[in-house]
């Protein structure tokens, strides 16, 4: 049963003071435009109803009303809501300035009951809003799946469950065109393919791993393609990690009468990970398969997580100088220049995606000499990006982005916590919320409901690499003394893709100091 269809039952045999809560939640967070919400239907402290008229009313700025009225009384159906109505009209006789009647019933009602209701409108300007059984419905499952949850019982779906084109789309969005996007043309992966279709074919669980850059994505999201091209009865979905709960949302999408394969991209990153490998576990007649990417350095970690299972492993390696040429020929670089190819194969090391980053900077620049220093290549990049709007230049956003590169993600709604990261870095709570906003619209940062955090891999690399490296913006000695011991995983995401993209005199030799001593000091413990 779909969840649309659970929410419809569950809002059918709701009690009438349970419906009345939702209803009064639900119409106070889609309303803001009043002076004063009273439900005026509910005795003070009690879960109970009160008879009269109406059940609940907003006080609009401009002095006029709207009234509320409720129904759970299928039996009385549209004869009941009549008569609310009629009751509602009675107080424009009491010089009350009635705008607008909202009714919200737990039933449907046909076209020609609707008109009836209607019609008792007719001559006056009093709008009429109905939240029906159907729209009621849709709206919750849209809009307010917390409701869904405190009032109706029903698990909250986070929407981390999509399928491969949202999961596209969402990649490409936050790319937006500073990475590589996966819309780009697919080459030189064809063996690949084949033996990953085969490991994929024979074991529930596939792992691919490689380096940052070497293209797991897209040779995952190939692959998968043509695997329910080969096996139709499977259906695709792909993990969407917004840092939430997973296991409702599995629940809900992932039926266990069916076969599906699941795609979960950059799963070391994912800390919901083991929910994943936990749903895998239960008894289903349908087959459930699950192909994984993850980074090389944090391969046994992952695999580890899996072991019981036997999972099958694949590793893609870098690209070639000749197969980088041929990438960087494609559409949108088309850069034909042999002088640019050799600087390209220089910067890029078989990264696809730092030599598509290059080609692009290359073709705005129109000039081989951008391309002599690989940060000074990023800094260029971003800036344009931006369109120079002064936001690199200002410290305080280089210190924000490096804190948030670094802790992947900050919940900044919980003002305990935030302060007590960003003091470390003298940075105020206020500032820091004003700052997210401006970097939110820059689209640097993805502002969630409970949590900020950089959208791409690649910028929240380089903000880190520029906050605690080469501009020593932020003490990485105070992150390595403060939050080592319990974020070591962090570190080897952040230092390493650092030391890999910036080159290890600028990274790994200007921190072997710090370390050095952070490790003395810590060895006799």
């Amino acid at each position: 049963m779909g969840r649309l269809q659970n929410i419809e039952n569950a809002l059918v045999t709701i009690n009438e003071t349970d419906f009345q809560e939702l209803c009064d939640c639900f119409l106070f967070l889609r309303n803001d435009n009043y002076k004063t919400f009273s439900r005026s239907g509910s005795q003070i402290g009690k879960q109970k109803t009160i008879k009269g008229t109406p059940d609940a009313f907003l006080l609009l700025p401009n002095g006029n009303f709207i009234f509320v009225e409720y129904s759970t009384n299928v039996t009385k159906g549209v004869f009941k809501l009549k008569e609310d109505i009629k009751k509602c009209l009675d107080t424009i006789k009491k010089g009350i300035l009635l705008e607008e009647i909202i009714i919200c019933i737990n039933f449907r009602l046909d076209v020609n009951e609707t008109n009836d209701i209607k019609n008792l409108l007719v001559g006056t300007d009093i709008r009429l809003s109905l939240y029906t059984l159907d729209n009621l419905a849709l709206e919750l499952y849209l809009q307010h799946r917390n409701l869904v949850n405190d009032y109706l019982g029903l698990p909250i779906d986070t929407g981390q469950i999509v399928s491969i084109e949202t999961f596209i789309n969402e990649y490409d969005k936050a790319s937006q065109h500073i990475a590589t996007t996966l819309n780009n043309r697919f080459l030189h992966r064809d063996k690949e393919i084949i033996e990953l279709l085969n490991l994929i074919d024979q074991n529930d669980i596939t792992i691919l791993y490689g380096a940052p850059g070497v293209g797991k994505t897209k040779l995952a999201i190939e692959t998968i393609g043509k695997y329910i091209k080969e096996n139709p009865s499977y259906s695709a979905f792909c993990i969407s990690d917004k840092n939430m709960p997973l296991l409702d949302d599995l629940y809900q999408n992932l039926c266990f009468d069916k076969n599906n394969i699941l795609f979960v991209d950059d799963a070391n990153r994912i800390d919901t990970f083991c929910q994943i490998i936990g749903f895998y576990k239960n008894d289903r007649a349908g087959k459930l398969k699950i192909l994984i990417t993850v980074r090389d350095y944090a391969f046994h970690l992952i695999e580890n997580i899996c072991i019981g299972f036997v999972p099958s492993t694949y590793r893609i390696g870098v690209f070639t100088d000749e197969q980088i040429i041929d990438i960087i020929k494609e559409k949108p670089m088309e850069i034909l220049n042999q002088q640019y190819h050799k600087k390209f194969i220089e910067i890029a090391e078989g990264n696809s995606r730092l030599a598509i980053m290059t080609a692009l900077l290359a073709r705005k620049e129109q000039d081989i000499y951008a391309l002599n220093d690989v940060s000074d290549l990023f800094d260029k990049y971003f800036t344009t990006y931006i369109n120079d709007q002064g936001a690199f230049s200002d410290k305080t956003n280089l210190k924000i982005l490096g804190v948030i590169a670094f802790f992947y993600v900050i919940s900044y709604k919980n003002k305990e916590l935030t302060i007590s990261i960003i003091n470390n870095f003298e940075i105020d709570y206020d500032v820091f919320i004003s700052r997210i906003l401006l970097l939110e619209k820059l689209e640097l940062v993805e502002l969630h409901d409970e949590y900020v955090k950089i959208s791409e891999q690649n910028i929240s690399t380089y903000f880190f690499y520029i906050a605690f490296i080469r501009d020593d913006l932020l003490s990485f000695e105070t992150i390595l003394v403060k939050y080592f011991s319990n974020n070591s995983e962090r570190f080897a995401e952040c230092v390493i893709s650092a030391n890999n993209t910036f080159g290890y005199q600028n990274v790994m030799e200007k921190l072997q100091p710090i370390v050095v001593l952070y490790f003395d000091s810590i060895k006799n413990n």
